[in-house]
């Protein structure tokens, strides 16, 4: 195969790429003003998209939110929580026990927070994986022992395709050289 040609075609399937990506990121904000509550994100998410979901209430009791999305595509996230734990206001942390999930539509859980530490009164934990096309369910729990703040972040990417399918790719690479080779 002619450079000229392989040129070309490099050039062409980087614009094809380029193309695909989501121009410009949304981001969809649900914000939570009680400890139980339930929202569903109109929009569907893409690749490149952010789901912000923010809850401060002066309740007590048991959180217990409940945020469910559509996601169009396939997609990796990054997934941060943060919630307030000083004591500046009172004796005590002001929610505890929190747990992050993320469930698909068959109510498996596909994702878990791992907490990450405390730093400047807030406490913190990530997540993070891979979902396919579908509904999910982002369920936030835990207890406010006073007034309560609580902060998550969910970033999609494009997906990122496993080794084998790299390793395929450079072998199709391969047999079209030498296709290329033995019509010389």
């Amino acid at each position: 195969m002619p450079a000229s040609v392989l040129t070309r075609w490099a050039g062409a399937t980087a614009f094809a790429a380029l193309a695909a990506s989501p121009a410009f990121a949304d981001t969809e904000s649900v914000h939570y003003g009680n400890l139980t509550a339930n929202a569903v994100v109109a929009t569907p998410l893409s690749p490149g998209d952010n789901l912000f979901v923010d809850t401060f209430t002066s309740e007590h009791g048991a959180l217990s939110q409940i945020t469910t999305f559509t996601l169009d595509s396939a997609a990796d996230f990054n997934g941060l929580a943060g919630w307030i734990i000083d004591t500046a206001d009172g004796q005590g942390p002001r929610l505890v026990g929190v747990n992050i999930d993320i469930l698909d539509s068959q109510s498996t859980v596909v994702a878990s927070d791992e907490f990450t530490g405390v730093l400047g009164g807030f406490a913190h934990s990530s997540f993070l994986g891979s979902l396919g096309p579908g509904i999910y369910t982002l369920v936030a729990t835990g207890n406010a022992v006073r007034d309560a703040s609580l902060d998550i972040s969910l970033s999609f990417t494009p997906a990122v395709p496993e080794p084998a399918t790299y390793g395929m790719l450079i072998g199709g690479f391969g047999v079209l050289a030498m296709l290329a080779r033995r019509r010389r």
